[in-house]
């Protein structure tokens, strides 16, 4: 098969613009920054993971947690987010926090990313005498610090390039326990008797509330999200939250159809109205429909099933509710997607249904935006307009911290300076 981008290559992949709007700090902040920073706060790793039971480890050297923690490869998504617990430690102090998201900006802006979106869970970062805004703060800090940074060439101050933008979006979490940190310790000891659905949602109708707070303080908070695992753990218990949001006009995503199927997709986009889906991998998953059934309370038929996903797709596309798409996460979280070859991304496109490519974890999953558009293009063979549609889709998909106004002033600038680098590449490299 002829390749259609054959004059795209790595380096004029990092030219263009890019965003990243799947972006977890935690999952992406290196060993080499971990073990930096238990250093500076005098905390012992070897200690920690034989206290949360992750890891084994016996030195806390940077290569140790390159291999027990940061793995090359995971069986499941449950074992994928073991090692966030973990990460965390390093993570409750001002300090931490502010060095932890000046790197993960840097990095991103370093490869021509021009706009991310940083989310993160509040309450995992909380602790006595470190209070919410505290942590809201030193993370955007952090980010403006090396935008401050990245904008201070005569390319963007002159107006020839686009600046370098972010957002911050705050975490729920669907399935809690003790272990996730002070909050959940002490929520766990103070509500007896309360299931962990209660408890859950309790506690993500407080991120909300937060989330609303810290955009009246000034931070550019802009959306609210839920994260963590689905199975047994729906997002329709999570709706009062997410009616919050959207009464207060907070951007709205949701990890769904991740290791779920269509149905979680279903209770996130019309359930809690999310404007956007954290990975959506399950999206055409017909086999996947476990709940669902008829009036009668038989399984849905093979056709039925067709119906019920194409009702999803069609929701969705009109909608444009966009999906964060993170291709080498799916291919860690998901044995099915080992290889990447047999991943939905196409019938993305086919139903014109928004992409935004994106990491979830850089450190984690050990990538790069560069590397998630290299894989796009080589797996995919998409077209000179499929490239431009996922660049530019990530912008206008975007929640932003801003005025619309504002957004699509953003936008056009983005929009011209990539219509002339794609011409500069072409002329290079054709």
């Amino acid at each position: 098969m002829k390749k259609h981008l054959n004059y795209i290559d790595r380096d004029a992949i990092k030219l263009l613009p890019k965003t990243d709007l799947h972006l977890h700090l935690d999952g992406s902040i290196s060993p080499e920054t971990v073990v930096e920073l238990a250093q500076q706060q005098g905390i012992d790793l070897v200690a920690v993971s034989k206290e949360l039971g992750i890891g084994e480890l016996e030195t806390g050297s940077v290569e140790e947690l390159e291999k027990k923690i940061f793995k090359e490869t995971y069986d499941n998504l449950g074992e994928y987010l073991v090692p966030f617990e973990f990460i965390n430690v390093v993570l409750r102090c001002k300090e931490g926090l502010h060095e932890a998201a000046y790197r993960l900006a840097c990095d991103n802006f370093s490869e021509g990313v021009r706009y991310i979106e940083v989310r993160f869970a509040p309450q995992k970062h909380w602790k006595n005498g470190f209070g919410w805004m505290e942590i809201v703060e030193a993370i955007s800090e952090g980010i403006q610090k090396a935008a401050d940074e990245y904008n201070n060439t005569a390319a963007i101050k002159s107006g020839a390039e686009p600046e370098f933008k972010f957002g911050l979006i705050l975490c729920a979490m669907r399935m809690i326990n003790e272990n996730m940190g002070d909050y959940f310790k002490y929520l766990y000891e103070l509500h007896v008797g309360m299931d962990l659905q209660n408890l859950s949602s309790m506690a993500s109708m407080e991120v909300a509330k937060l989330t609303q707070m810290a955009r009246e303080e000034g931070y550019p908070v802009v959306g609210f999200d839920l994260a963590g695992r689905e199975d047994g753990f729906p997002a329709e218990v999570h709706r009062e939250a997410y009616l919050y949001c959207y009464e207060q006009g907070i951007g709205t995503t949701c990890h769904a159809g991740e290791a779920y199927g269509p149905e979680s997709i279903k209770s996130a986009v019309k359930d809690c109205m999310a404007r956007r889906i954290g990975h959506g991998t399950q999206l055409f998953k017909k086999r996947n429909i476990y709940h669902k059934r008829t009036d009668d309370g038989s399984k849905l038929s093979k056709s039925q099933r067709f119906d019920y996903v194409r009702d999803i797709v069609e929701w969705i596309a009109e909608n444009r509710i966009t999906l964060e798409v993170c291709l080498k996460s799916n291919s860690q979280t998901l044995p099915e997607y080992r290889d990447l070859s047999g991943h939905p991304f196409p019938f993305y496109l086919e139903n014109n249904i928004r992409i935004a490519l994106s990491t979830d974890n850089r450190a984690i999953s050990r990538v790069s935006v560069t590397d998630e558009y290299e894989r796009a293009i080589d797996l995919f063979n998409i077209t000179e307009k499929n490239l431009k549609s996922l660049c530019i889709g990530g912008f206008k998909a975007a929640f932003f911290p801003g005025s619309y106004v504002e957004k699509r002033k953003y936008i056009h600038g983005v929009i011209d300076f990539y219509n002339k680098t794609l011409e500069e590449i072409k002329a290079t490299n054709k």
